[in-house]
C-alpha cells in the first residue's frame, strides 16, 4: 500500500459523506477477510485508521473518519486528479 494506490483506489470507488465529515471505499466485491486485510494494510503501511464497515447484503466498504481525513487529503491529493479532490472533501482549486 502507498499513497499512490490509495489514491487511485479512491477516484475509482472513493466518495465523501460529508454528513460525518468521512471517506468511504466502496470495496464491496471484496470479502470481509479482503477488507480486513486491505484496512491493515492502509493502518500500516500509511498510518492512516481505517476500518471495515457492514454495508449492505453481507458486504463490507472501508471508511476513514473525520479524524483522520485531513492526513489522507495532505498524503494522497498530490496523487489525485483534480476532478477527482472531491471524493476526498475537496473542491478543485484547494489542495
Amino acid at each position: 500500500m502507498t499513497p499512490v494506490v490509495l489514491a487511485f483506489l479512491i477516484m475509482g470507488d472513493g466518495n465523501f459523506d460529508k454528513s460525518r465529515n468521512r471517506i468511504r471505499i466502496y470495496t464491496n466485491s471484496f470479502t470481509h477477510s479482503e477488507n480486513i486485510l486491505l484496512a491493515a494494510a492502509i493502518i500500516e503501511k500509511l498510518n492512516i485508521k481505517t476500518s471495515v464497515m457492514r454495508d449492505k447484503n453481507n458486504q463490507y466498504i472501508l471508511t476513514i473518519g473525520a479524524k483522520q481525513l485531513k492526513i489522507l487529503q495532505i498524503l494522497i491529493s498530490p496523487y489525485l486528479h483534480p476532478s477527482k479532490l472531491y471524493r476526498i472533501g475537496k473542491n478543485n482549486y484547494s489542495v
